[in-house]
């Protein structure tokens, strides 16, 4: 009997949310309804979040895959910092970050691949969409693009995973060209064991759900585009509440779910297996080598501070930050207090850097 992947695809999808929604905590739900009532609070257009354009670049990774890119330079900077982005985002989400951080060094910006403009390669048998693939392609884009430079890298949610791969991969670049790694919103261990925000027993039922969910949408193709679903109310209240852990401006939640559903849908769930099974937690020991912060949301659903505190167990000495009423896009939610930790990261990374060259 054929299947009509899009009906059970939207059955699955639908379902998945009312869970989600139904066990998540009911007043953080009653204060995102009600803001989706009110006027918009448009302080920031959204088109201004794509404003922010530099030198571009592309990158030629292991595989095949190209990664485009930007660099804003800054002359006589003596530091390069790079920044590789989260899951189903692409580099427009460090918008706040690009304006606070561009008069303290050169900044490098990429699309992670098949996010963005990068792309991907086209071979389902030999297309690898692993973090220690990610991890690889940060190794390329430092090699393409500062390979002279002395480097801080700073990842968000799977950007932050990247980074840890590379770590396992390529231990010797930290302490001599890597002198410092922000961590915001990310994991060193296997995602999947999180609750989502929700009850433990309706989380497992939850989790176990995703991938399979995943498959079957993207089985769908058109007949369930997860770029009509995801702006509409039970998708936009969705990505505010796996977002945000307060009641954020519209247009943040707009501008996380124009990134979201700009992705190729069967990239995400190419890379899902992957970010559920991540687990670097021993092969941290070289982040001892360089200064290390770590940034996280209280209310942080995907990536909650358990995670960020597993990292800091395996990193003595290292920096862990937990804002309040935050969720996972800290970035954007709290980017005023995120830019002043990571401006004064920075600061004090470069002048210990200086210090000990001197």
């Amino acid at each position: 009997m054929a299947v009509d992947f899009g009906k059970v695809a939207g059955r699955a999808v639908l379902s998945l949310g009312a869970v989600a929604l139904g066990a998540a905590a009911g007043a953080a739900a009653e204060r995102l309804v009600m803001r989706f009532s009110a006027t918009p609070d448009r302080d920031t257009d959204l088109t201004e979040f794509y404003s922010l354009h530099g030198e571009p670049f592309e990158v030629f990774t292991s595989d095949g895959a190209v990664l485009a890119g930007e660099v804003d330079r800054l002359p006589g900077s003596r530091v390069t910092i790079i920044m590789p982005h989260g899951f189903a985002l692409n580099r427009n989400s460090w918008y706040y970050q690009r304006l606070a951080l561009r008069d303290r060094a050169t900044l490098v910006f990429y699309d992670q691949r098949g996010h963005g403009e990068s792309t991907y390669v086209a071979d389902a048998q030999t297309r690898d969409h692993s973090i220690d693939q990610l991890g690889r392609d940060v190794y390329s884009v430092i090699n393409q693009v500062a390979p002279q430079d002395t480097v801080i890298l700073i990842g968000h949610s799977m950007g932050g995973m990247s980074i840890l791969a590379l770590v396992q991969q390529h231990p010797e670049l930290f302490g001599t060209q890597v002198i410092g790694v922000g961590l915001i919103s990310s994991a060193a261990s296997a995602v999947g064991a999180s609750t989502l925000g929700l009850p433990a027993p309706i989380s497992r039922v939850v989790q176990g759900l995703v991938p399979g969910v995943a498959s079957i949408v993207a089985k769908g193709g058109t007949a369930l585009s997860h770029s009509r679903w995801s702006k509409t109310d039970l998708g936009l209240l969705l990505t505010r509440l796996y977002s945000f852990g307060s009641v954020a401006p519209v247009h943040a939640g707009e501008f996380v779910a124009d990134m979201v559903s700009s992705t190729n849908f069967n990239i995400l769930v190419d890379f899902l297996p992957n970010i559920y099974e991540h687990d670097k937690l021993s092969s941290l020991e070289p982040l001892q080598q360089v200064e290390t912060l770590v940034i996280v949301g209280e209310s942080d659903r995907l990536t909650p501070p358990a995670l960020s505190e597993a990292i800091i167990e395996c990193v003595p000495g290292a920096e862990l930050v937990v804002l309040a009423e935050s969720g996972h896009m800290v970035t954007i939610e709290r980017h005023v207090e995120v830019n002043e930790l990571l401006t004064g990261f920075v600061d004090r990374v470069i002048e210990r850097h200086d210090q000990h060259e001197n």
